[in-house]
């Protein structure tokens, strides 16, 4: 194949579609924050709670909400992510 067949294919996005479609659900409606089409997905959830506009509280609903559903061995990890959110919350709060 040659290079501008290869650039031609690219641009139509035909050599790699499925490819191409998994990047695009990576940033629109990823699966691991409840999908595009789920009522709940994690950023819809956050909105109508208000916490849109709280960074603390959304990253700690979204690291619980994707605990071991993005990568199932970061599970711990994503948890110990929302404590930490938590716990900056919580103290801030104190001050």
């Amino acid at each position: 194949m040659e290079i501008e067949e290869v650039k031609e294919k690219l641009k139509d996005r035909e050599l790699f579609p499925a490819a191409v479609q998994r990047a695009k659900e990576m940033v629109n409606g990823p699966a691991h924050y409840g999908g595009v089409d789920n009522p709940y997905e994690v950023i819809k959830v956050c909105e109508a709670w208000g916490l849109d506009y709280d960074a603390y509280l959304f990253n700690v609903v979204k690291y619980v909400a994707r605990a071991g559903k993005k990568d199932d061995t970061k599970e711990l990890e994503d948890l110990k992510k929302a404590a930490f959110y938590l716990d900056r919350k919580i103290k801030n709060l104190e001050k």
